[in-house]
């Protein structure tokens, strides 16, 4: 029966697109019936004793007169109808909780792989934590004539520890003994652990934080770098994104259709590239959905002949997109003189274009990022979930 329901209100074209999602094919059920009311969508198919009503008259009232758009397509049904949005009909702007680096100067901490718990850099106090530069910007845009040289500026000194999103980075000189290098990578010498990539020349190590945890001096437990435990991080990479490339517009509905391209790089264990191509097409979308899979719901009277599940919505924000995933399995051999032989021609035009932001991330991040992208592009039917360049259609939720 249906699993999920997933509304998304266009408030300002006074119209709501609805998708309804399905444990199983369309095609196993003999029929499948849909009636709108006004504060009512109510779904029963021949096979099943279960009704299934969608309650939205908190939030809107439906013109019944004005279902259209029907598809019905393997696992899922949508259709289109004109709603008056109710004042009551509000959903929540404030940002996120920023999450803060917890380190601070002067501070005696040893730093431990998240895996195996291994000590990667002993119990010290560092002198200087500053936040660096974002990479998605060329740094040498700070200055507007030749300035210092970036590698002495930026190469932080066995005392600092310089940190920006998801990541840290220290003097190499602080980690060598406890981790490994293979091409640029870094490993956990007792675990094999990814770790993060070596950057100036390898004189520095940028660590992911989803990899590297620190012990106070006066605590037993290791902590993260950052306090993100109760944090949406797929939420806050998307807020970055849209920090960095936003444009300020005095009309409600251009400040949420945003257009905005982000090229995500990561490197596995193995060393190979991943890119995943995002193009924000909304933001700040208002949407109702149920969080809790409809089929661990209890029915209230299980002896009754007819069930009646009543789906509680949520309303919720989404940021709607387009991706594509990008692997490159082999590498080019170093004395290759066509290096980008082996890269998509939409991948490399995604990174010659400068006004595409640019952003590597860790590969822990990129694949929960992917596998949220892969498992909600299933709530829409695959005529608007595929597209003729390989992109998908999907939501992030807030």
């Amino acid at each position: 029966m249906l699993r999920f329901v997933v509304i998304e209100v266009r408030q300002n074209l006074c119209c709501a697109n609805v998708f309804l999602n399905f444990q199983q094919s369309i095609t196993d059920f003999e029929s499948v019936r849909i009636n709108v009311e006004d504060g009512l969508i109510r779904v029963k198919d021949s096979s099943d004793s279960t009704v299934v009503e969608v309650k939205v008259d908190p939030y809107f009232t439906i013109l019944t007169e004005t279902f259209s758009n029907l598809i019905v397509d393997q696992e899922n049904i949508s259709f289109r109808i004109s709603v008056n949005v109710k004042d009551l009909f509000q959903y929540g702007s404030e940002k996120p909780t920023t999450p803060t680096f917890q380190l601070q100067e002067g501070q005696r901490v040893s730093l431990h792989c998240k895996q195996c718990e291994s000590t990667l850099c002993g119990n010290k106090s560092y002198d200087k934590v500053r936040e660096f530069p974002s990479g998605s910007i060329d740094i040498s845009e700070f200055f507007c004539h030749h300035g210092p040289s970036f590698s002495e500026v930026l190469l932080p000194r066995t005392q600092d520890v310089f940190y920006g999103f998801q990541f840290v980075i220290l003097n190499m000189e602080n980690i060598r003994n406890a981790s490994k290098e293979r091409e640029q990578h870094l490993y956990c010498k007792r675990c094999s652990r990814y770790l993060g990539e070596t950057i100036f020349e390898g004189k520095a190590a940028k660590l992911w934080t989803d990899s590297v945890t620190m012990q106070r001096e006066d605590e037993m437990e290791p902590i993260g770098l950052f306090n993100d435990a109760a944090i949406n991080l797929l939420q806050l990479l998307m807020l970055k994104v849209i920090h960095e490339t936003s444009l300020p517009s005095p009309e409600p509905l251009l400040r949420n259709m945003h257009f905005t391209k982000v090229l995500l790089e990561t490197s596995l264990a193995n060393r190979k590239p991943q890119y995943l191509l995002v193009q924000i097409l909304e933001k700040n979308l208002p949407v109702l959905k149920n969080d809790k899979e409809l089929q661990d719901l209890d029915c209230k009277d299980k002896d009754a002949l007819i069930h009646l599940l009543n789906v509680e919505l949520r309303i919720s924000q989404a940021f709607k997109l387009l991706y594509r995933l990008i692997e490159i399995d082999q590498q080019p051999n170093s004395d290759d003189d066509d290096v980008d032989e082996n890269e998509p021609p939409m991948l490399s035009y995604w990174q010659q274009d400068i006004n595409i932001l640019k952003l590597k991330i860790s590969p822990y991040l990129f694949h929960d990022l992917l596998d949220e992208l892969n498992c909600n592009s299933l709530l829409l039917p695959e005529i608007y979930r595929n597209n003729k360049d390989s992109f998908t259609l999907s939501y992030i939720f807030q």
